[in-house]
């Protein structure tokens, strides 16, 4: 009886409209998804394309004031061609950024848009007039404005509005990807039960049409034949990985060799060039006037400077090329012996260093004292006159917060050394750009140094396989946090030497 039902043309009538029906609703359910997953990512490409402009508006900026600045520190024109470049497609990217607000999904945006447009050509036209000043040959007004508030308020300013563009576009690209997953999980919960009613139905079919065994074996082959594809797809991942790998190492090779050899070749026509002009200036001083001793005495003053920045640049690249191997370091030995390399500038400003007991970790003994030193030496550097410099430097056992952005970091223990002091201090947005090389917040006439001293520090830091910060207000001096593992291996292992110049 069951089976003449079952073969009768009303069950197969029911059982293909049955069908019909399920496929006809997966297929609207999976029609509607797709223009909700298409619109979602719409609105995700249209907050990417905001923030992508807007930050490469951001980092031309920067460039064409990082021109500006390396220009003005040298007097090299090579400076001016990343500045020149900068300048040349900052128009461009500023249209970018008009164009991407009109598709913004957030109210008044365009008018922030509009108003960072404003600010972007206040600020590049000021960098512009600064430089051509310096080349009409009023550096003294040139140096006037750039000391002024008005370049700094610009870019303030600036700041200010380019954060509320990217935090307000964040948010809406949070919220964009939070329905992008809600969608997500009611498509798996829809899916489910699809999937559940189809597969009653294919099941009630195959036993119907009593689906034998060569069915099961050729769906058997296909999977076999996809697990098979994507095993050969991985394995071809990985081996790109890995040529990528070897790519970014021997690139990594080549910036520091050019680093050193450019560093090493350019001390010798340097060397010329100031034993010379003391020639001059020793034997010729009777016959040369008044303007040529004065351009006599800037020729030398700016070889001077130059042989500075090249031996700092040489010991900047050798911190990874020369370092020596890890060995167990006493960081207490360590910094006696900074403070007495520092006992005269101590005893100068009767300045007062306390240090707690510090602890025994394995590193590259010569690179923590030039770490120590450095950070020591710009404690004691950069202070008012009236002020007794007191600088403290003390360890304490690094926290999950502190660990949270290192990665493997359940694999060592860890340490946190801070050095604080009361100095000057500086504004908290510049944390992160005095750790570039040849940064500079004071001008030379000021505070003496070429601006490679905490890129050295963070190179070092990083060797060890740490990380360092900086926090400062003002008026209030600053602390420098370095996280550092207290056993670990270099984090390069390259060819022995150390980091002193000898170019």
């Amino acid at each position: 009886m069951i089976s003449k039902v079952l073969s009768s043309i009303y069950s197969w009538i029911v059982i293909v409209v049955l069908v019909i029906v399920v496929i006809t609703a997966n297929s609207f359910y999976v029609v509607s998804t797709l223009n909700d997953l298409s619109a979602l990512e719409a609105r995700l490409f249209t907050t990417n394309r905001v923030i992508n402009a807007i930050n490469r508006l951001h980092v031309a900026v920067l460039r064409v004031e990082s021109g500006q600045r390396g220009y003005m520190l040298t007097d090299d024109e090579k400076y001016l061609t990343d500045y020149s470049e900068s300048l040349s497609v900052i128009g461009e990217l500023m249209s970018e950024v008009e164009v991407s607000s009109f598709s913004s999904d957030i109210d008044d945006q365009s008018v922030r848009i509009e108003e960072l447009l404003d600010l972007t050509k206040a600020k590049v036209n000021e960098v512009i007039r600064v430089v051509e000043l310096i080349k009409e040959g009023n550096e003294q007004q040139a140096i006037e404005s750039l000391n002024s508030d008005k370049g700094i308020a610009l870019y303030r300013r600036f700041e200010t509005v380019f954060n509320d563009i990217h935090n307000s576009e964040r948010d809406m690209q949070g919220t964009h990807l939070a329905n992008l997953m809600s969608l997500r999980r009611d498509s798996v919960n829809t899916l489910i039960i699809s999937s559940a009613t189809t597969l009653l139905l294919i099941i009630t079919v195959f036993l119907l049409l009593k689906i034998n065994s060569r069915e099961h074996e050729r769906y058997q082959a296909d999977l076999e034949s996809v697990n098979e594809d994507l095993e050969s797809r991985i394995v071809e991942r990985t081996q790109e990985l890995s040529v990528y790998s070897d790519e970014l190492a021997r690139s990594n090779r080549e910036l520091e060799d050019f680093a050193f050899v450019a560093s090493h070749d350019l001390q010798e026509p340097l060397r010329k060039i100031r034993a010379f002009g003391n020639r001059l200036e020793s034997g010729y001083n009777d016959v040369i006037d008044e303007r040529g001793k004065d351009y006599l005495a800037r020729m030398l003053n700016a070889a001077e400077r130059m042989s500075m920045l090249i031996s700092d640049l040489l010991a900047f690249s050798r911190v990874s090329t020369r370092g020596r191997e890890f060995e167990e370091v006493n960081l207490d030995r360590v910094i006696k012996s900074v403070l007495g390399d520092l006992e005269i500038a101590i005893e100068e400003k009767s300045a007062q260093i306390n240090v707690c007991e510090m602890p025994t970790i394995r590193g590259d003994k010569s690179q923590l004292e030039q770490l120590f030193l450095n950070l020591i030496s710009n404690a004691l550097k950069f202070q008012s006159e009236s002020v007794v410099p007191i600088v403290n430097i003390t360890v304490t056992d690094a926290t999950e917060e502190d660990l949270k952005d290192i990665l493997m970091h359940e694999e060592n223990e860890w340490i946190k050394i801070a050095i604080s002091d009361n100095g000057i201090g500086f504004e908290q947005s510049f944390a992160e750009k005095i750790f570039a090389p040849f940064q500079r917040l004071h001008g030379r006439s000021e505070y003496k140094g070429t601006g490679i001293g905490l890129a050295v520090c963070r190179r070092i830091v990083e060797r060890h396989n740490g990380h360092i910060t900086a926090k400062s207000t003002p008026g209030e001096g600053a602390t420098f946090l370095m996280i550092m593992p207290k056993d670990s291996d270099p984090f390069s292992n390259n060819n022995n030497g150390d980091t002193h110049n000898d170019a």
